[in-house]
């Protein structure tokens, strides 16, 4: 009996100490969860209204800091051969301009504008210290102060432009039988698409599509290069294009990797061949420039002419070209097409192992530079051959720096010409400086970044944007009371959710400030900027989205913010919304239907505890 009654107390007391431990062990993890809630709420307590930030998130300090302005150096013009230096300490080293001395024709090989040095608000300029007394083949070899500053310092100067000098300069094409290519840009548009191309291009003109920046897209499925060609056709045709006009091809590329050019270049040589010049149009900072340079260096350009024709100047200022740039066509005959077909036929297994490489170190490390699709431009026809004796240093013999277009053999020559860029009233980037223009473009392949609002919230993308969700509804017996929003833009571009009845306060309260990113201090006072920032505006109409399937996990639609980007929303089945989304001045709001990338849910992680924002994973590898 006392035996039994030992046992009885050794188990009891066992029981009690495993009880205590649980208890103690549930008491822990309880207390780590109330600790990240309480943490979580701290981080807000400053901010009334706010119940997210990107900013606050990553435990930046929210406090406000202004940015040093890149000031201009003293001894920029030593970079020019023909600038003899300052004679006295007390001369102007930033150069003078002289309105006595008449304007040369010798286009800019930056931007081709006439070079000049009668004013510095003109396009063209420089100093008259380096301007007087050239000839015009030393002028040839010369660029103008604007791009000589985006080339060596990434300084864009503001030039005095007038709108109308961008569609007087392209109108020419009207008037002749030429390709038009046309460049959109895929991370903005429809607003990087023309309203009035229609009205310069005609019916029966033949056209190429070519969708910018593919690189930076997201991967959510093994076809989505398709959809997203698919739906830039038909957001062409919609809003700039017509039923009318002449779509001979439609390409994807990437003027920055390579990707697809190759593919364009077989394309114009099928379909174009040597028939007449060639026009690389579209609206501002879609890359027209930057295709125009992967052409130069390539099978699509005479090889004597890479090396003599200057590349145009590209930065993320809109409106760099400001003059016709061009480069001679290389003439695709028989057997100089067979040539560069064997060339490619050799190149693709190693580009096979290049992208095999490329897909395994994006699913081991995650890097977005590995998961962007890129292709090298090669060339098949070898310069130097054609040069052998263009550079040669004997007696007597001056070496050929610029290309001579008046040449024989460039009389019955085609072209390709890169045009000036149109500005298109709904693009936002006329308000940005170059530095906010340079944090907006994404340098790597877009995360998708998402998040749960609820109705009477509104999220703020930047300055630049904001959503509000007044209601949504379900015919379901099941209520939701939340929709998941995906936002495509820069990663540095902030996200901010806040009370829908108090945004308009928040986002005074934030605007210039690190919360919201943009618009930030500039060559201006911030104070003053802030002043001249346009407020926001929403569409006369709210937006209703539907979602009658029952299907889900596939976006329903997209709704674009002009140049900050774009926010997909993924309804559940059989239910609505009703959404009003603002912009500066109700620029570049649109709905896209169907979603450009309609699959993104697979591209996001597990919902963030105590937070509206869910995770996000590695670029390229999608979850099935």
């Amino acid at each position: 009996m006392l035996r039994k009654l030992c046992f009885h107390k050794f188990v009891n007391k066992n029981v009690r100490t495993k009880c205590v431990r649980l208890h103690t062990a549930a008491d822990v993890r309880q207390s780590s969860r109330q600790k990240a809630w309480l943490l979580a709420k701290e981080r807000y307590k400053q901010h009334e209204h706010v119940y997210y930030s990107s900013v606050l998130e990553m435990g930046a300090d929210p406090s406000f800091s202004v940015p040093e302005v890149a000031s201009l150096p003293e001894d920029w013009m030593d970079d020019y051969e023909f600038y003899r230096g300052a004679l006295d300490e007390a001369d102007n080293k930033q150069g003078t301009p002289d309105p006595k001395v008449p304007a040369s024709k010798v286009p800019c090989s930056g931007c081709g504008a006439h070079l000049h040095c009668s004013s510095e608000s003109v396009p063209g300029y420089i100093p008259s210290e380096i301007f007087r007394g050239r000839t015009k083949e030393e002028l040839k070899t010369i660029v103008c102060k604007r791009c000589h500053f985006l080339h060596h310092y990434n300084i864009a100067l503001d030039v005095e432009v007038a709108p109308s000098t961008y569609v007087d300069t392209i109108s020419r094409i009207q008037d002749k039988f030429a390709l038009a290519i046309v460049v959109v840009d895929l991370l903005d548009f429809p607003s990087s698409i023309w309203p009035g191309m229609q009205h310069v291009l005609g019916t029966k003109r033949p056209v190429f599509l070519v969708g910018n920046k593919v690189d930076l897209l997201p991967r959510d499925s093994n076809t989505y290069l398709q959809h997203v060609k698919t739906s830039l056709q038909r957001e062409f045709i919609k809003r700039g294009g017509g039923d009318g006009m002449n779509i001979k091809n439609v390409s994807l590329i990437s003027a920055k990797t390579g990707y697809g050019v190759e593919e364009l270049i077989t394309q114009l040589h099928k379909n174009w061949a040597y028939k007449g010049d060639v026009y690389l149009l579209g609206c501002t900072n879609v890359g027209k420039s930057s295709l125009f340079n992967i052409l130069l260096n390539s099978d699509y350009c005479r090889p004597e002419a890479s090396d003599l024709v200057r590349k145009a100047t590209t930065c993320p200022w809109p409106g760099t070209t400001l003059k016709l740039l061009r480069f001679p066509i290389l003439r695709p005959s028989n057997d100089r097409i067979y040539m560069r077909y064997k060339r490619l036929v050799a190149e693709r297994g190693e580009r096979a192992a290049i992208e095999q490489m490329r897909r395994q170190e994006a699913r081991k490390t995650g890097a977005a530079s590995a998961a962007q699709p890129a292709s090298p431009v090669g060339r098949t026809f070898d310069r130097r051959d054609d040069l052998s004796d263009a550079f040669a240093m004997a007696s007597g013999t001056r070496p050929i720096t610029t290309l001579n277009e008046r040449r024989e053999d460039y009389k019955e020559a085609r072209w390709v010409y890169d045009t000036p860029g149109v500005m298109n009233p709904d693009q936002l980037t006329p308000l940005l400086t170059p530095e906010e223009l340079t944090k907006l473009q994404p340098a790597t392949m877009i995360r998708p970044r998402a998040f749960r609002l609820r109705p009477q919230m509104s999220l703020l993308l930047g300055g630049l944007a904001r959503l509000d969700l007044l209601e949504i509804s379900s015919s379901f017996k099941k209520q939701f009371d939340w929709l998941k929003v995906f936002v495509f833009s820069s990663a540095h571009l902030p996200v901010l959710i806040a009370d829908t009845q108090e945004a308009e306060n928040v986002y005074k309260r934030y605007l210039g400030k690190p919360l919201l990113g943009v618009p930030m201090a500039g060559k201006e006072d911030l104070d003053t900027r802030l002043k001249r920032w346009p407020v926001l505006q929403c569409k006369d109409c709210e937006i209703v989205v539907k979602n009658k399937d029952e299907s889900e996990g596939r976006l329903n639609c997209d709704i674009t913010l002009s140049s900050a980007g774009w926010m997909g929303l993924l309804l559940p089945g059989h239910s609505e919304c009703r959404l009003r989304v603002w912009t500066p001045d109700a620029t570049g709001i649109y709905k896209r239907e169907p979603a450009l990338i309609p699959l993104a849910d697979r591209l996001v992680g597990k919902h963030i505890r105590n937070s509206l924002a869910y995770n996000t994973t590695k670029p390229f590898v999608f979850k099935k």
